[in-house]
């Protein structure tokens, strides 16, 4: 039996749960929502953890659990939580809730069994400058890159890289964006907050998605550099299944082993001069967007490789 863990009507974790419906595999869908009426217990003896988990009306023991898929939110977001005004469970409910979320998440650093991600290694995504250097160590190149707030040194890296775009540096979701002439005149900004500087490159867009032994690679087409918010420039963007070198595979492969991530999504990028660069390595991606738009099938990967330790 697999343990699928989130919010059910959230794509990611619904299509897992319905492959693994059709793939036979048994499965209980961990509902953050309802975690206030869980029950959860933990305990260590002779080296080893154990655990039972209470849902429904329904005792499961952990130690059965053949595999985890983690696709948790902030537990202090929950609309029963964070909404004092509709749904709101009660400050009581409110701490047993993040309790539950807090053991829980503990018993997965420590559990034996397949877990789609553990906590503590997904903490290398905090920093995309730190992530950078371990992509770097599986053999991808990555684009000359400037982590400042010192506007000089912005001048400086334009000077020697004619366009430049910039993103957060750390795990935060933020839209990449040319600095062009007029995002220059706001650049005194910086000086509150070190923004990371990137040489813009030509080519395309290649998302992969590492799912323990296999993966799945999707050509991204658009007019825009941050493909994810085309529609806001009324701009299209086609992602179709895409081929990657034998080569490029095997780097793939290698950073989600050493960054510990049997499930990732790495966000490559193909140059025109047949160059392959790696931007960053997600560790909860939603995989969704890309199964739905082409026909990989990376749910039911997830289920397997769950259930058996194998997607293929």
């Amino acid at each position: 039996m697999i343990l699928i863990t989130g919010i059910p009507s959230e794509p990611p974790v619904e299509l897992v749960t319905e492959a693994a419906e059709k793939a036979g595999i048994p499965y209980l869908l961990f509902n953050q929502r309802n975690a206030h009426l869980y029950q959860l217990s933990l305990s260590y003896c002779n080296n080893q953890f154990s655990g039972t988990l209470q849902m429904g009306g329904q005792e499961y023991d952990l130690n059965k659990i053949k595999g985890v898929y983690i696709r948790m939110m902030d537990n202090s977001f929950l609309p029963e939580v964070h909404n004092k005004v509709f749904n709101y469970i009660g400050e009581d409910q409110s701490q047993k809730s993040a309790s539950i979320h807090k053991q829980f998440l503990d018993w997965t650093e420590t559990a034996s069994c397949r877990i789609l991600n553990r906590p503590w290694d997904m903490l290398s995504n905090l920093s995309k400058p730190y992530q950078s250097q371990l992509i770097a160590a599986a053999g991808f190149l990555i684009p000359p890159t400037c982590v400042t707030n010192d506007t000089k040194r912005v001048n400086l890296f334009k000077k020697k890289h004619s366009r430049v775009i910039f993103k957060s540096t750390s795990s935060v979701r933020s839209i990449v964006k040319e600095l062009d002439a007029p995002r220059m005149k706001d650049l005194h900004r910086i000086r509150y907050l070190p923004t990371q500087f990137q040489e813009k490159l030509n080519g395309i867009n290649i998302r992969v998605h590492v799912v323990g032994d296999v993966l799945f690679a999707t050509k991204i087409e658009s007019g825009v550099i941050d493909y994810r918010y085309a529609g806001r420039e009324n701009e299209e963007c086609n992602l179709t299944s895409f081929n990657l070198p034998s080569t490029i595979e095997k780097r793939c492969f290698k950073v989600s082993k050493l960054l510990n991530l049997p499930l990732c999504g790495i966000d490559l990028f193909k140059t025109t001069k047949n160059e392959y660069y790696c931007f960053e390595v997600n560790p909860s991606p939603g995989y969704s967007y890309y199964q739905q738009s082409t026909d990989q099938d990376i749910a039911t990967a997830i289920a397997k490789w769950l259930n058996s330790g194998s997607a293929k």
